[in-house]
């Protein structure tokens, strides 16, 4: 009888065994980490230098002012004053056809545009001037309305000066002087008088264009000052107000 009972408890011990083995629940997270309770990673940030390649320009100014693509925070201001001179001129912007022309300015080519040449809503139209002195300057009227209007009723929103009548002689363009800039201006004498561009960028060796942004809301407004740093000259100017 003894045997039996002993046998008997072997018989149950091992049927218990396998039962707990059974309804076991597997460990998912077995050899796996605790994420959540890890601390979280940290990184060190490094601001990257300046990514210009530009080797002209820190000649001027600090170039590490600007972006990659050469882009700075500097504006000229929304209160900044425009003074132009112009073959005999003085000019204002923005301003209006009927202004202007006091100023003794005329159509160039008044069989292709004339006062009533309509300009697109929306649109800008550039047309070039002469004067007394048989100097030429380029002006663009902008239509700001929704509907089209006559070049008499839009404004004046810029003045080009194409060219450097020092630089080429045979050139019909007058003598400027934009906000002390002038025709006999070096590169020094630019950065001097109107300070770090907001953007440049060169077209070649012998063209770079600084521009002038009156403010960060609207590039549009601005002067913009094309140079050859190699001949130390001003090649063009433009001087824009919307």
């Amino acid at each position: 009888m003894k045997r039996f009972f002993s046998i008997l408890a072997v018989l149950i011990l091992i049927i218990s065994c396998v039962s707990l083995a059974g309804c076991s629940e597997v460990d998912e997270n077995y050899g796996v980490s605790d994420v959540s309770s890890a601390e979280e990673p940290t990184f060190k940030v490094e601001i990257p230098e300046i990514k210009s390649s530009d080797k002209v320009m820190p000649t001027y100014f600090d170039i590490s002012l600007y972006d990659e693509e050469n882009y700075s925070n500097v504006y000229l201001g929304k209160n900044y004053k425009y003074r132009i001179t112009y073959s005999g001129s003085n000019l204002s912007l923005p301003t209006d056809y009927k202004t202007f022309i006091k100023e003794g300015w005329s159509f160039e080519s008044p069989e292709e545009y004339n006062e009533k040449t309509v300009v697109f809503a929306g649109e800008k139209l550039q047309v070039r001037f002469v004067n007394e002195y048989e100097n030429v300057i380029d002006v663009v009227f902008y239509n700001g309305g929704k509907s089209s209007a006559a070049i008499k009723k839009c404004d004046i929103v810029k003045f080009v000066i194409a060219e450097n009548s020092l630089n080429i002689p045979e050139s019909k363009f007058g003598q400027f002087w934009v906000n002390g800039v002038s025709n006999g201006s070096a590169v020094t004498d630019v950065i001097e008088r109107l300070g770090a561009p907001s953007h440049f960028y060169a077209v070649s060796d012998t063209e770079y264009h600084l521009d002038y942004f009156i403010s960060k809301d609207d590039k549009r407004s601005g002067i913009m000052v094309v140079i050859d740093p190699q001949n130390d000259t001003v090649n063009s100017i433009e001087v824009s107000y919307y």
